[in-house]
């Protein structure tokens, strides 16, 4: 089992996330932005090559992406409206997302193989997302759907906007969703 560190999106200031190993050596870049048609978020190696694109093909309340992995559609995903036990399934690929968007907490499954386990993970100088990948054959794609999902997440989480400790900093926005 391969295992990634995402920083969370709501960590960040620029538009550029690095993923990292489990040595934490910078493995992925992931860029871009969602909210209009055609905006995109790309995952690219450290070479700079663009392994998967996620582009937004509508907008409103409930989005649709595309998924392309080097240059070839290979899975679409819609978001939905429900957040508690959430449910999202992946067509053409038959992967089913599930688990809670807003902590951070979700599996990707095919029939019975578990692909893709998400938790948050505190780290030094932030909050990431653990990513433990089962294939490594699908590392870029599964990093494009987790970096989607922890957009997502965030624009959709009412919690964001309350201050849970007096005089809290960004970095403590989601305390209470860091236990492991």
């Amino acid at each position: 089992m391969l295992k990634y560190y995402l920083r969370q999106r709501h960590s960040i200031e620029d538009g550029v996330n690095i993923v990292y190993d489990d040595n934490f050596q910078a493995s992925f870049l992931v860029s871009g932005r969602t909210g209009k048609k055609h905006d995109e978020l790309q995952v690219q190696d450290m070479h700079g090559d663009v392994l998967v694109r996620i582009e937004q093909t509508s907008y409103g309340i409930l989005p649709r992406f595309t998924i392309k992995y080097r240059d070839h559609s290979v899975g679409s995903i819609s978001l939905t409206l429900g957040h508690l036990g959430d449910l999202v399934y992946v067509r053409h690929l038959g992967w089913l997302i599930s688990g809670n968007f807003m902590v951070g907490r979700y599996l990707i499954t095919h029939n019975t193989k578990k692909l893709l386990s998400v938790k948050p993970a505190i780290q030094p100088d932030g909050i990431y997302n653990q990513l433990n990948i089962t294939f490594e054959s699908q590392t870029p794609v599964l990093i494009a759907i987790a970096a989607l999902l922890d957009i997502w997440g965030t624009k959709s989480n009412p919690m964001l906007k309350f201050k849970w400790l007096p005089d809290q900093d960004d970095r403590y926005k989601l305390t209470w969703a860091h236990k492991s």
